[in-house]
């Protein structure tokens, strides 16, 4: 199928290098800020479409495109000076803002790891706490953790959890 590549480039005047910025800036975005987009870019769509009747395709393209590139202006609207500090005239900007924010927050809460090692050293903690009174050092215990059960780890870990748990 041909596409009118002259309509894209009408409706949001970008670069090819641009383009990809913007998309890859979206992908990087928590899936409540990807579905803003869409939001938007559906809004758009139904400015633009009655220009265009026969390419509905290339609207709809043209618009997320234009979508992406409100919303990333909005995100770097508010680091640029304003001098009357005009809090009226941006609240909206910093409402989306904040809930852009929190969006990228929630999301970070979910990609962040379980604390895997820690737990793993916790199940052999009885024994680190015998290889301690035998007098082991953290190196030892760690050298000891790999040869005996096939468990790497870093030998400061071991004596900060050390000294988080017997501080308890």
């Amino acid at each position: 199928m041909k596409y009118n590549a002259e309509i894209t480039k009408a409706i949001f005047q970008l670069s090819e290098p641009e383009i990809g910025i913007l998309l890859r800036w979206h992908a990087g975005q928590p899936m409540e800020i990807q579905i803003e987009a869409h939001k938007l870019a559906s809004d758009l769509y139904y400015q633009h479409r009655e220009k265009y009747p026969d390419n509905k395709n290339e609207v709809r393209y043209s618009v997320f495109i234009l979508a992406l590139k409100k919303m990333e202006h909005f995100d770097h609207m508010l680091m640029e000076e304003n001098p009357d500090h005009n809090f009226r005239k941006n609240q909206k900007i910093i409402k989306m803002k904040a809930d852009r924010f929190l969006a990228r927050e929630k999301a970070k809460e979910k990609k962040q790891k379980p604390a895997k090692k820690k737990e793993k050293l916790i199940a052999h903690w009885e024994e680190i706490k015998m290889l301690r009174e035998k007098g082991f050092s953290f190196r030892m215990i760690a050298k000891f953790l790999k040869t005996h059960r096939h468990f790497t780890i870093d030998w400061t870990y071991i004596g900060k959890i050390w000294k988080e748990l017997e501080s308890e």
